[in-house]
């Protein structure tokens, strides 16, 4: 029965991933974020469609909404699943193991959703911000560390998609490092590796610019 916890948390994370906080919120001052800039609908480009007051709104509901998937899980989990007085160290596994996985797959599913939504014929962001938070809420350790090394190499490059990248390649580097060292349950690699997949093909065509030197610096003017 247990086990039912995984494809519920699996559709929750995609589900509430995809609300297209940005689209909302630009169409609140009558701009349509997908045909401003890239195209997508996170922070970044809202900053450009339509300036701080989209930027900021965008932002923290594509954070809030990762982070709140993963602790929706973690309350269902308590509250549907409490765990019994007495267990075996075999049932303590496997709940153990079953919850790290659903968490795992929330995050990784939010992150999926923003980028790809459901909402939005299937288009969405880059995932950084909501993959920032879900990391937190996963691990805040990680969490807190890949967001402040995203954030020294945004201030750094002052290029948003760099920040995007760091954010998955160190979420996924810290997971692995922890889990090989046993300090981490090895589904959160698994989270590592499906985020930083997300990434990468999301800003594919940022890939493309930034070897040709045609990225866009981020700009407070």
């Amino acid at each position: 029965m247990l086990w039912f916890l995984v494809p519920i948390a699996a559709l929750l994370g995609y589900v509430l991933g995809s609300i297209p906080v940005g689209l909302w919120v630009c169409r609140i001052y009558g701009v349509d974020i997908r045909t401003v800039g890239s195209g997508r609908t996170g922070g970044t480009n809202a900053w450009r469609a339509a300036g701080l007051k989209a930027a900021v709104p965008t932002i923290l509901g594509d954070a809030l909404k990762g982070a709140v998937a993963v602790f929706l899980v973690r309350w269902l989990y308590m509250l549907v699943f409490p765990e019994p007085a007495t267990m075996s160290v075999d049932e303590a596994l496997s709940r153990s193991m079953i919850l790290d996985l659903s968490l795992a797959l929330t995050g990784a599913l939010a992150v999926i959703g923003h980028n790809w939504s459901f909402l939005n014929n299937f288009k969405g962001g880059a995932g950084g911000i909501t993959a920032a938070a879900t990391t937190v809420a996963i691990s805040p350790l990680v969490g807190g560390i890949a967001i402040i090394i995203g954030a020294f190499v945004i201030w750094w490059t002052r290029i948003a998609s760099v920040g995007t990248f760091t954010v998955g390649v160190s979420s996924f580097a810290l997971f692995l490092i922890l889990a090989v060292q046993q300090l981490s349950p090895w589904p959160y690699v698994i989270y590592g590796v499906i985020v930083l997949a997300s990434v990468m093909i999301a800003l594919r065509t940022n890939r493309e610019k930034l070897r040709e030197q045609k990225e866009r610096v981020i700009t407070l003017w």
